[in-house]
C-alpha cells in the first residue's frame, strides 16, 4: 500500500512541475501592451491613432511616437498615414519621428479621422507601452490647437483589443524635455477647450519649460494693459494682441504721418524754388 501511496504521489508531483512548466512557458511567451492589451510572440501588434473635433484646419505638425524594442520591432514600410504625405524622420530605438507642413492643402479633422497607423511584431513577452508625445500641432493661424480629440485602438493579428480609448502620453524624461512647445499634452486626449476638465486637466509636461512658465505669468502690453494667462493654453491667444502706447487705435502712428507730410511739402517748395530760377 505504502509502494501505490508513493507512485501516486511522484506522478502526482511530476504532473505538477508539467503544469507549472507550462504556465511559466506560457507566461514567458506573452506580452501585456497599455495594460490591457495581450499579445504572444509572433503576433502583429496594430497601433491606430485618431484625431477628431478640430475647430481650426491643419497646416502642419511635429510628435513621435515611442515603444520599447526589447518587445517590439517595426520599421518605417509598416506605418501608414491615410491623409498626409507625413515624413518619417527615423525609427531607432524605439522612437519613430514624424512631421508634415502644408499650408496649401490644410487637413480637417473636425470628425473623427485615421491620423496613422504602424505595425509591430512581437518579439518576447513581459510588460510594455507604445505611447505618443506631440511637439507641436498647427491650426490655420499657425498656433497650438486648442480644441481636439485624440483616440487610439489596439489590434492583436487584426482583432481589436482596446477600442477608442485616450492614447498613452509618452512621460520619459528625455523625450519630454526634448519635446516641450507651445502644445500640452494633456491625459484624456482632449484640448483646453472642449475638455471638460477646466481647473484640473491633467498633462504630461516639462515643468522646467521657459515657455510653459510664461505662460503661467501675466504679460504685459505696451499700454500697460495686463492679459492673464490661464494655466495652459491663453497665452498665445490673448497676449498677442500688443498695443503701441502711442498707437492705441492701430494703424500708422500720428508721429510718422506728421513727418512724411513735412518732406513732401518741403519737396514741393524746392521744387518751386527751382522752377522759380530756371525762369528768371
Amino acid at each position: 500500500m505504502k509502494k501505490v501511496f508513493s507512485i501516486l504521489t511522484a506522478t502526482c508531483v511530476i504532473l505538477s512541475l508539467f503544469a507549472i512548466s507550462g504556465v511559466c512557458a506560457h507566461g514567458a511567451d506573452e506580452l501585456t501592451v497599455n495594460s490591457k492589451a495581450k499579445a504572444k510572440v509572433g503576433d502583429r501588434v496594430k497601433y491606430v491613432l485618431y484625431l477628431a473635433d478640430t475647430e481650426e484646419e491643419i497646416e502642419g505638425f511635429q510628435m513621435e511616437l515611442n515603444y520599447d524594442p526589447e518587445f517590439l520591432e517595426t520599421d518605417s514600410e509598416k506605418i501608414n498615414f491615410p491623409e498626409t504625405d507625413a515624413v518619417v524622420k527615423n525609427i531607432v530605438n524605439g522612437e519613430v519621428l514624424m512631421n508634415w507642413t502644408n499650408v496649401f492643402n490644410k487637413l480637417n479633422f473636425s470628425t473623427k479621422k485615421e491620423f496613422f497607423d504602424i505595425e509591430f511584431t512581437v518579439k518576447k513577452g513581459g510588460e510594455t507601452e507604445i505611447s505618443k508625445f506631440v511637439k507641436e500641432i498647427y491650426g490655420d493661424d499657425m498656433t497650438y490647437l486648442k480644441s481636439y480629440t485624440w483616440t487610439y485602438d489596439l489590434k492583436i493579428n487584426d482583432e481589436p483589443v482596446i477600442v477608442n480609448e485616450p492614447p498613452v502620453i509618452t512621460s520619459k524624461d528625455e523625450v519630454v524635455k526634448a519635446n516641450q512647445g507651445a502644445y500640452i499634452n494633456f491625459l484624456d486626449g482632449k484640448g483646453e477647450k472642449n475638455s471638460p476638465l477646466k481647473d484640473d486637466h491633467p498633462a504630461v509636461t516639462d515643468p522646467d519649460s521657459a515657455l510653459l512658465k510664461n505662460r503661467d505669468s501675466a504679460a504685459e502690453n505696451h499700454v500697460g494693459e495686463t492679459f492673464t494667462a490661464n494655466q495652459y493654453g491663453t497665452y498665445i491667444q490673448d497676449v498677442t494682441r500688443y498695443v503701441d502706447k502711442d498707437n492705441p487705435q492701430g494703424g500708422f502712428p500720428v508721429w510718422i504721418i506728421g513727418i512724411i507730410s513735412v518732406v513732401v511739402i518741403a519737396g514741393f517748395v524746392v521744387g518751386a524754388i527751382v522752377i522759380s530760377k530756371k525762369k528768371h
